[in-house]
């Protein structure tokens, strides 16, 4: 349990009008910001984005939080949810008590609050400045909430799945991946780090669906060998995000569902992503060997050996870029090699990456001699996405 101390002013309560009976309690006051603690940052979970500072909004904030008499008017305040909260009108000192993070702490007003700190740090916030905080009590969850008032910049879909805790199974399953502490969940996340490069999460789904059964089966309830192509988790993001949401379009169901996906995937989830290392890291080797002069394309940005980049994942320096529209058909078609157990869990009928030391070449070939030089064009081709897959699927049931 945490207490939050404040000086506040013309602190009101406003009742539920439409149930009394329910519990919910508003209350409004003007907060005298140099009275806000520095400790109010442990509830942020609360709020649906993380708070990027360098933003034209965060920047004007900042601009009338200083020279502004009238910020309390100008700005949209700051939402709280909490246990409780007690105001003493003679000493004007309001406390408010802070029980379940899932539940209780800042809804909206995150970079309101950042700025009104960075100030106190920097010495620069005058004493009469003030903000108008909601305060509200008995919240059963404040996602709803939350996702009503964060429209001044609309939170993206991300956000709001992670304030509904649906990437817990995604956390949990790559948390031994050396990435894991930069996989991006909500908006502006690790924005503020800056020896952190953000790894979105929608990015980690659509590699990962990729290799799903449950979304794209490789064999076709008739027996034959499917002619889907996970396309769509290249060139739809969010599209992909939905479909891992509602993995079995029924709300009762959803979140169990995909868990159960996610769980039997499990034991080659390392395994994808190593295989999209090695194959951004050796792709230009590979295209030599098959007699390719990768570095000729201008999309490779190479440059007299020098390094021009990192890999995506390991952050490996590189020699040579290897766009997404180039790795995402090549590591899709290595799906051909997933078996599934009695139990559901899959494994590999071939190791992903002694295959692909084996085919490399090949694959490399048929993909460089596609008659578009542009990454973006080739990662929406369906005939290109099919025939990588058919022949990792011919060289596993020959060798």
């Amino acid at each position: 349990m945490t207490k939050l101390r404040f000086k506040a002013f013309e602190f009101k309560k406003l009742s539920d009008p439409c149930n009394k009976e329910s519990g919910h309690v508003k209350y409004v006051c003007y907060v005298q910001a140099n009275t806000i603690p520095s400790e109010i940052t442990d509830w942020m979970e609360t709020n649906p984005r993380e708070q990027k500072m360098t933003t034209n909004v965060a920047l004007k904030i900042k601009d009338s939080l200083e020279n502004s008499l009238i910020f309390h008017e100008l700005n949209r305040g700051v939402v709280f949810s909490v246990e409780d909260a007690k105001w003493d009108n003679e000493t004007k000192d309001l406390v408010l008590t802070l029980e379940n993070p899932d539940v209780h702490g800042n809804i909206d007003g995150g970079h309101t609050l950042r700025a009104i700190l960075d100030a106190k740090i920097r010495n620069v916030l005058p004493n009469n400045r003030f903000v108008f905080f909601e305060i509200f009590v008995g919240l059963d969850s404040p996602v709803e909430l939350a996702a009503a008032r964060n429209t001044s910049v609309q939170v993206d879909l991300k956000s709001i799945a992670e304030l509904e805790n649906s990437f817990e199974v995604i956390k949990d399953a790559f948390k031994d991946l050396p990435f894991s502490h930069r996989i991006q969940y909500k908006m502006n996340e690790h924005y503020n780090d800056e020896h952190i490069i953000p790894l979105d999460v929608r990015e980690i789904l659509a590699i990962t669906l990729m290799f799903s059964q449950v979304v794209y089966p490789n064999i076709t309830s008739r027996g034959t060998l499917s002619e889907t192509q996970p396309v769509q988790c290249y060139s739809g993001k969010e599209a992909t995000l939905r479909k891992f949401l509602n993995i079995a379009n029924n709300p009762s169901r959803n979140k169990q569902e995909r868990e159960q996906m996610i769980k039997n995937m499990s034991p080659l989830i390392m395994d994808i992503f190593k295989l999209w290392e090695r194959i951004e890291t050796n792709f230009a080797t590979v295209s030599s060997e098959a007699g390719k002069r990768y570095g000729s394309r201008k999309y490779s940005k190479y440059d007299n050996g020098n390094t021009v980049g990192k890999s995506l994942f390991e952050e490996q320096p590189l020699k040579y870029i290897v766009p997404r529209g180039i790795l995402y058909p090549l590591v899709g078609a290595f799906r051909a090699l997933i078996e599934i157990n009695d139990d559901g869990s899959y494994y590999w009928k071939k190791n992903p990456i002694d295959v692909w030391n084996s085919i490399g070449a090949k694959l490399v070939t048929i993909l460089l001699d596609e008659r578009s030089d542009n990454p973006d064009v080739l990662a929406k081709n369906t005939n290109l996405w099919s025939n990588l897959f058919k022949e990792v699927c011919i060289y596993s049931f020959l060798s």
